[in-house]
C-alpha cells in the first residue's frame, strides 16, 4: 500500500510539472478580426490543429474569427485585461501598447525588399529585443511572426492612384499605427483610424474613400464591391504576428514555448501559400467586379517617402536601425 501511495504521489508530481493534472486540458481563447473565408483564418485553423496534435490534446486553441471578441483595438485591450489569451494581428498593432511604438520600424515605407525578407527580419534579434521590451512593459508578448502578407496597395472609390500626388485629399482607412499615419499624411491624404470590419460600410457611405492594405485583405473583405480603383504601390510588406498574454507565455515550459513557435510557423506557411494563390487570382476577381487596375510609379512613391523615417530615427527606435535592416538585405 505504501509503494502504491508513493507511485500515485510521483505520478501527481510529474503531471503537475507537465501542466497536465489528470488529463486537464488547457484552453486558449484566440480572438481574430479576420473572416473565416480569409487566408489568415486558414493559418489560425492550422495553428490550432498543430497545438492539439503536438500537445497530445492537452492544449486547445479556441479560435474566434470575424471580430467575435472585438476588432483590433478591442483584441489588444483584451490581451491586456485578460479577456483574450491570444490574437493574430499585425506587428504594428502593438503600437498602442506601452513600449510598442518602436515597432513602427516595420512600417518604414519600402524598408523590405520582399515578403520573405520582411518575415525573416521580423524574427531576427533586432526585432526580438523589441518584443521582449513590449512584453516587459505591457504584459503582452509577440512570440512569433509567421505569415507573409501581400504587398500593400491603395484601393479607393474616387480615382486612379498612379503618382504620389494622386493621394492628395483622399480619406484612407488606416489601422492605429503611427507609421501608417505618416505614410498617408506625407502624401497629402487623410488617415482615418477604423476597424477592418467597419471599412466596407464606411466606403459605401462615403465616410472614407478607401483603404491601404494587401490584396489578400481586399479580397477577404470584398472591398472591391465598393471601391473600384486598385493600385499596388507595394509601399510596405507586412507579416502577421502571434500575440499572447505574457503570463501565459511565462507559464509554458521551454519545450512548450518551442511548440507554440513551431505551430505558428506551420500556420504561417498555410496563410502564406493561400495568400500567394489570392495574389494570382485576386486581380481577376477585382476586374470581374468592375475594378480598374492601375500600375503605379513605384519609384516616384519611393522618392516621395524616402525621408519619412527620419522623424522617428533615434527617437522611437534605435538610431541606425533602418540602415541595419537595409544592409541585411544586400
Amino acid at each position: 500500500m505504501k509503494r502504491a501511495g508513493l507511485f500515485v504521489t510521483a505520478v501527481t508530481v510529474l503531471a503537475l510539472a507537465a501542466g497536465n493534472v489528470w488529463g486537464q486540458v488547457k484552453e486558449f481563447r484566440l480572438g481574430s478580426p479576420w473572416p473565416v473565408t480569409s487566408n489568415l483564418h486558414a493559418g489560425l485553423v492550422k495553428f490550432a490543429e498543430e497545438i492539439d496534435k503536438r500537445s497530445n490534446g492537452q492544449m486547445k486553441i479556441l479560435v474566434y474569427p470575424d471580430s467575435q471578441l472585438g476588432d483590433i483595438q478591442a483584441l489588444i485591450n483584451g490581451l491586456q485585461t485578460g479577456t483574450v489569451d491570444m490574437s493574430y494581428l499585425a506587428i504594428g498593432n502593438a503600437n498602442v501598447l506601452k513600449g510598442g511604438q518602436q515597432l513602427n520600424l516595420a512600417y518604414v515605407p519600402y524598408l523590405f525588399k520582399s515578403k520573405a525578407a520582411a518575415e525573416e527580419i521580423a524574427n531576427s534579434p533586432i526585432f526580438q529585443k523589441m518584443y521582449d521590451d513590449v512584453a516587459a512593459q505591457s504584459a503582452v508578448r509577440i512570440f512569433a511572426v509567421y505569415g507573409q502578407r501581400s504587398p500593400r496597395g491603395v484601393q479607393n472609390s474616387k480615382h486612379a492612384v498612379v503618382k504620389p500626388e494622386d493621394m492628395k485629399g483622399l480619406k484612407i482607412r488606416i489601422p492605429p499605427i503611427d507609421g501608417m499615419r505618416a505614410f498617408v499624411g506625407t502624401l497629402g491624404a487623410q488617415g482615418v483610424v477604423m476597424g477592418l470590419g467597419d471599412t466596407y460600410q464606411a466606403i459605401a457611405r462615403g465616410q472614407v474613400d478607401g483603404h491601404e492594405n494587401g490584396i489578400d485583405a481586399a479580397i477577404a473583405f470584398k472591398w472591391y464591391e465598393v471601391a473600384k480603383q486598385w493600385s499596388e504601390t507595394a509601399h510596405m510588406y507586412e507579416t502577421a504576428a502571434w500575440y499572447m498574454q505574457e503570463k501565459h507565455w511565462q507559464s509554458l515550459t521551454p519545450a512548450q514555448k518551442q511548440m507554440f513557435i513551431d505551430a505558428a510557423k506551420a500556420g504561417g506557411m498555410v496563410m502564406t501559400k493561400l495568400g500567394e494563390d489570392i495574389e494570382r487570382t485576386g486581380l481577376e476577381t477585382m476586374k470581374a467586379n468592375g475594378v480598374t487596375i492601375s500600375q503605379p510609379d513605384r519609384a516616384a512613391f519611393q522618392e516621395a517617402l524616402k525621408d519619412v523615417y527620419k522623424q522617428y530615427e533615434g527617437k522611437v527606435w534605435p538610431a541606425g536601425a533602418v540602415e541595419q535592416i537595409r544592409a541585411m538585405q544586400k
